[in-house]
Formats: C-alpha cells, sequence, structure tokens
C-alpha cells in the first residue's frame, strides 16, 4: 500500500513537472507576442502612466492663489492698543476656463503620445520577429551549403591524397568551407541579437521559442490607401500638438484680464465712541468689521503682449511641422507601395524561375564532380552561385515583409 502510495507520488511530481516544462517551451506567436509587449513594456507603461497623470491635473485647472490671513497691532485709531484681523483671497476668474482647456489638450496629446508608443512597440516586435525567421532560413541555406562544401572538402582530400589533383584544390576547399562556416556564426548572432531585442520589447527574461519556423510572405494589407496615412499616431499627436500651441495662446492672453480680491476683516476700538446720539465706550474687544474689494490691472502688459505674439508663432510652427509631417508620411505610403509591387514581381520570378534552376544546377554539379567530368573551379562557382540564388530570393521575401510590415505601421495597422 506504501509504495503504491509512493509510485502515485512519484507519477504525480513527474506529470507536474512535465507540465511545468511544457508551458515553459509553449511556442510563442506573434500576436501573443505583442498583447505580451503591450502588457509588459516599460517604455509602454510609463507612457500609460504619463497619461493618466495628465488626466489627473485637468482637476487643477481652478487652483487659486494661498488665502491671506494679516493682523494688526497697536495704535490704530487713536492711542489706546487696537487689534485688526483681515482675510483676503484674490480670484483669476478670466484664466481658469482657459487652463482648463490647455489642461485637456495636454492629456488629450499625452493619450495620443501613449498609443503613438504602443504603435511603436507592435512595429518592433514585428520587425524582430520577420528578423529572428529571416536569419532563421538563412542559417538553414547556409547549412545546406556547408555540407555541400564539406562533401567538396572530402572529395578534394581524397583525391589529393590519391594524387589525382594538386594542392590548391584542397586549399581552396578548406578555405571556402571555413570561410563558410565564420559566416554562419555571424549570422547566428545576428539571430542572437533579435532575440535579444524580443525579450527587451516583451520585458521577458525567460527562454522562448516563436511558433513561426518559416519565412514566408505576409499578407498585403487588403484596404490601401492615402488617406489611411491619417490614423497614423505620429501624425496625430502633431496635430495635437496644434490644439496644445492653440490653448496654450489663450491662456497667455487670460492673463492680461484683471484678477479679483475680496476680503473680510473685523478690528477693535478702545475709547468712546458717540453712537446715536449717545457716548458709548469700547473696551478694545474685536468687533468693527468689514468687507474689501479689488482688482488688479496689468498696467505694464508689454512682456506679456511679447509672449502672446510668441504663442501665436508657435502655433503656426506646429501647424507647419504637421503639413510637413503628413506630407513625408504621403511620400513614404508611396514609396511602399512601388517597392511592395516590385518585391513581388521579384519573389514571383524566384519561385518560378531562379529557385528550380539553382536546385537543377546544385545537383548536376554535384553529380558532375563526382563523376570528374567538371573542375573544383566549376564546381566551387555552381554550387555558390544556386547559394546566391537561395539568398537573393530571402532578401528579397524580407524586403518584402519588411515593407508591409512598414505600411502597417503607416496606416497603423
Amino acid at each position: 500500500m506504501k509504495n503504491n502510495f509512493q509510485r502515485n507520488g512519484i507519477l504525480l511530481l513527474c506529470s507536474l513537472l512535465w507540465a511545468t516544462v511544457t508551458v515553459a517551451q509553449s511556442p510563442l506567436t506573434l500576436n501573443e507576442a505583442i498583447a505580451a509587449g503591450i502588457k509588459n513594456n516599460p517604455n509602454l507603461q510609463a507612457a500609460q502612466l504619463d497619461s493618466k497623470m495628465q488626466l489627473q491635473l485637468v482637476k487643477s485647472a481652478y487652483e487659486l492663489p494661498q488665502t491671506e490671513f494679516t493682523g494688526t497691532f497697536g495704535q490704530i485709531n487713536t492711542k489706546a492698543n487696537d487689534r485688526n484681523f483681515a482675510v483676503s483671497q484674490t480670484f483669476s476668474p478670466f484664466q481658469y476656463g482657459a487652463k482648463k482647456k490647455l489642461l485637456q489638450a495636454n492629456s488629450a496629446l499625452s493619450t495620443l503620445q501613449a498609443a503613438q508608443t504602443q504603435q511603436e512597440l507592435i512595429f518592433s516586435i514585428r520587425q524582430s520577429w520577420n528578423a529572428m525567421l529571416y536569419y532563421a532560413e538563412l542559417n538553414k541555406i547556409m547549412e545546406k551549403h556547408n555540407s555541400l562544401m564539406k562533401r567538396f572538402v572530402r572529395s578534394a582530400s581524397l583525391k589529393f591524397d590519391t594524387g589525382e589533383t594538386n594542392a590548391l584544390e584542397k586549399t581552396t576547399a578548406v578555405a571556402k568551407q571555413q570561410e563558410l562556416e565564420q559566416q554562419i556564426k555571424q549570422n547566428q548572432a545576428l539571430l542572437w541579437v533579435e532575440q535579444s531585442k524580443l525579450k527587451t520589447y516583451l520585458n521577458d527574461t525567460g527562454d522562448f521559442r516563436i511558433s513561426d519556423t518559416l519565412l514566408t510572405a505576409l499578407p498585403a494589407l487588403t484596404v490601401l490607401d492615402s488617406s489611411m496615412v491619417v490614423k497614423n499616431n505620429v501624425l496625430q499627436v502633431a496635430a495635437e500638438n496644434v490644439r496644445v500651441a492653440e490653448a496654450a495662446t489663450k491662456v497667455q492672453r487670460s492673463t492680461l484680464m484683471p484678477d479679483v480680491t475680496a476680503g473680510y476683516f473685523i478690528q477693535s476700538f478702545t475709547g468712546n465712541q458717540e453712537v446715536n446720539g449717545a457716548t458709548v465706550y469700547y473696551d478694545g474687544a474685536p468687533r468693527f468689521q468689514g468687507f474689501t474689494v479689488g482688482i488688479s490691472l496689468p498696467l505694464f502688459a508689454g512682456s506679456g503682449v511679447a509672449k502672446i505674439k510668441a504663442a501665436k508663432t508657435n502655433i503656426e510652427i506646429r501647424q507647419k511641422d504637421a503639413e510637413y509631417l503628413q506630407a513625408q508620411l504621403k511620400n513614404q505610403y508611396y514609396q511602399l507601395r512601388e517597392q511592395l509591387a516590385t518585391y513581388e514581381s521579384l519573389i514571383a520570378y524566384y519561385k518560378t524561375t531562379a529557385l528550380p534552376n539553382a536546385e537543377t544546377m546544385t545537383e548536376n554539379a554535384s553529380k558532375a564532380y563526382r563523376n570528374g567530368d567538371i573542375s573544383y573551379v566549376e564546381y566551387v562557382q555552381a554550387v555558390e552561385t544556386a547559394m546566391t540564388i537561395r539568398t537573393n530570393y530571402l532578401n528579397a521575401l524580407n524586403k518584402y515583409n519588411q515593407t508591409v510590415i512598414n505600411l502597417q505601421f503607416m496606416v497603423n495597422q
């Protein structure tokens, strides 16, 4: 009974460990990576917190200056010592509405900036994801070519040992194969760099596997129109900067409007005072009260006027920035559309013509070299040409995907 219990416990523990390993090694999809980045990326979290802070600051629009409390003591009315207590408050009624609109504009700007940060994060994740697939696929091509070169080295070494050829063929074979291995190492380093980038974007220090194993052409956007560029958060941030500048100008204008001060005081009086025809003695207790009202006018408004002019100029600057940015984005959009069509045509050519030719070239060259029909120079040229074709196809596919990712960023999809 005890042995069964122990055995069941061990089986349960093994099951839990296996489940843990399975979960840890579960492949990560692109959508899951994007969701993880949106959830965990510290830069995006900081942008979202800034948006929250700016929204909280909207309630500070009706901030009042400190309330003033004063006390006056001494011979205020007569030679007797009296006391005067006063409280006053200054208001800027013409500024509160303008300040609130400026804070609301800043809040809207911060929200758009957070959205822009998220858009840029998604763009970066897609770029690294595609780059990882590209380097992994390039590694496969080079490894395949390396296996051919290793066979070439063995064949050249055998021919040299049997006296069929000189040392040049063997030396060339070894040099080519070693050079290729160095390229593979460099490519693996680039792959590691992209993995490290992706970990940073996701704020994940653990190991992960991506679900995609092949570099394939990304689906093109179904609807593409230059008017969709306005959805780009970069452009929306620029437009909101104009509204912030306009709100800031209104705040600056409001500073030339008068401030209002209202107060209340109570004071004492010591001595005789005639009240309604009768003499009354007051013992110095605070009992006489009243109110004060005043306004503050900007009589020397030269500085304020200059600031208003500068604020208006800032509006024009922001407008020009937004116009130029929109023109830039539209121009980039048209360039990307042209590039996309070029890469589509190039990929079609490689699939239908170049890649089949590269496969045939490799097979025929290997067979001919084994049979002694071609020299080692011809063999190396053939296999390297085939590798160049496969690599060029992969480069075209990579650039096509990069163009699609750029277009997705351009129209915020």
